[in-house]
C-alpha cells in the first residue's frame, strides 16, 4: 500500500518548478498533500502543479514568488493561508548558487547570495509562524554539505547553508515548546539546473571542487529524487521527535 502520509496536510514549497524543489513536491503529492508551489518560474511551477494533481489527484496551485524580494515572500505566504488557512509544512528550497574566486567576487553577489539563500528564509519563516504554531506543524530547508565542510569557488553559497543550518538548530530549540519543528537538508553534488551545467571557471582546480560519491552504484552526482524522500520523511508525522537535525544526503561525498 502506498504511503499517505500528507492526507488533509498543506504544504507550501519553494523553489518547486524544477530539481529538488520539483522532485519533492511531486513525492508529498503522492503521498495525499495539498500543495501550494511557489518560484519566479511561474510557467515553470504552474506544469509541476498540473502534473501533481493530473498524477496523484491533489489539490496544486501555484504562486509566483521571487526570493529576493521581501515582499514577495511575505505576499506568498498570505496567499498559501488564504487558500487554504492552514499550513503543515513549510519547505524552504528556492536559491542561487554563484561561484567564482574569492578575490573576485563583489559586495553585491555576496549580498544577492545571502538575501535569496538565507535572508528570505527568515521572512518566510517569520510570516508563517503563527499558523505553523496553530497546526503544530514543521518547517525543512535546504542546506547544503557545502555549509557544514564548505566548498571551493563559493564561499557565499557556503556561508549562507552554513547560516540555514544554525538558523534550523536556533529555530527548533526555540520553538520546541509550542510543537514546531525545524530541521534541514544537506544534499550533496545533485543534477539539477542550479547544480550542473556550470561553467568551469579560470584556473579552477577540480581536485578541490569536485567531490565524488563513495556510494556504490551512484554516479558523482545524485538526482532530485534522491533527495526528496528525505524531505517527504522531515516533514511527516512519522518525524514527529526529529527537530534540529541536519540531514546529509550526498552518497557518501563528503565522509572519509
Amino acid at each position: 500500500m502506498a504511503l499517505r502520509r500528507f492526507d488533509n496536510k498543506v504544504a507550501l514549497i519553494t523553489g518547486a518548478a524544477t530539481g529538488i524543489g520539483r522532485a519533492t513536491a511531486l513525492r508529498l503529492a503522492a503521498e495525499g498533500a495539498t500543495l501550494i508551489l511557489a518560484d519566479r518560474n511561474v510557467e515553470g511551477v504552474e506544469k509541476v502543479c498540473a502534473e501533481a494533481a493530473t498524477s496523484f489527484g491533489v489539490r496544486a496551485d501555484a504562486v509566483g514568488y521571487d526570493a529576493a524580494d521581501t515582499a514577495s515572500a511575505r505576499a506568498m505566504v498570505d496567499k498559501a493561508l488564504a487558500l487554504h488557512g492552514r499550513l503543515d509544512s513549510l519547505i524552504n528550497n528556492a536559491g542561487i548558487y554563484r561561484r567564482d574566486h574569492f578575490a573576485k567576487q563583489t559586495g553585491d553577489e555576496w549580498a544577492l547570495v545571502f538575501r535569496i539563500n538565507l535572508e528570505s528564509v527568515f521572512h518566510i519563516v517569520h510570516q508563517a509562524l503563527p499558523a505553523l504554531a496553530a497546526s503544530r506543524g514543521n518547517v525543512v530547508s535546504t542546506a547544503s554539505t557545502a555549509g557544514i565542510d564548505g566548498i571551493a569557488y563559493a564561499a557565499a553559497y557556503a556561508a549562507s547553508k552554513a547560516g540555514i543550518i544554525a538558523m534550523t538548530k536556533s529555530l527548533a530549540t526555540e520553538y520546541a515548546p509550542k510543537g514546531v519543528r525545524f530541521n534541514a537538508i544537506c544534499p550533496g553534488r545533485v543534477r539539477t539546473e542550479i547544480g550542473t551545467g556550470l561553467q568551469p571557471i579560470d584556473d579552477q582546480d577540480p581536485a578541490i571542487s569536485v567531490r565524488p560519491s563513495k556510494l556504490l552504484g551512484k554516479m558523482e552526482t545524485g538526482e532530485p529524487e534522491d533527495i526528496a524522500g528525505a524531505f517527504a520523511y522531515l516533514a511527516s508525522d512519522d518525524a514527529s521527535y526529529v527537530s534540529g537535525a541536519v540531514i546529509v544526503v550526498d552518497g557518501a561525498q563528503t565522509v572519509g
